[in-house]
């Protein structure tokens, strides 16, 4: 985004629900008496926030990641990227429905690990396409 710019109302709202959301699971997590899920659902909301704001002032690799004034190339890496994030996520989901059926497997902190997996093949899926679609068009 060029200095001077003025930042678009839906940015703006979308920043401020972040925010807003942020401060309410604080509030819900510690009424709740569960300081630990508090503070990591309101960093999770407020670090989105903060990745949106940032991405907004970067220019193509950022546009990769947000879709926003993506061109026809762009968008064909990013539907790529998504169709790769959700096949990891569909193997992830039949491994651990096997895993807990047949080993009586406790999820635990496995669930958390193929999330990020799944945003791992999304980001990488995004890299890998985009320098596999060749030059951009101008």
């Amino acid at each position: 985004m060029a200095a001077g710019r003025p930042v678009p109302l839906k940015d703006r709202l979308f920043t401020l629900l972040c925010y807003a959301g942020a401060a309410a699971v604080l509030v819900i997590g510690l009424s709740r008496g569960n300081p630990r899920a508090a503070f990591i659902g309101a960093g999770v909301l407020v670090g989105y926030a903060v990745l949106q704001g940032v991405s907004r002032r970067l220019t193509p690799g950022a546009r990769l990641l947000t879709g926003s004034e993506a061109d026809e190339r762009e968008r064909r890496v990013q539907v790529q990227a998504t169709r790769l994030a959700g096949q990891v996520a569909l193997l992830l989901a039949a491994g651990g429905v096997l895993l807990a059926l047949l080993l009586d497997w406790d999820e635990g902190l496995w669930v958390a690990g193929a999330t990020m997996l799944v945003v791992v093949a999304f980001v990488g899926g995004l890299w890998f396409y985009h320098r596999s679609s060749g030059p951009p068009a101008r």
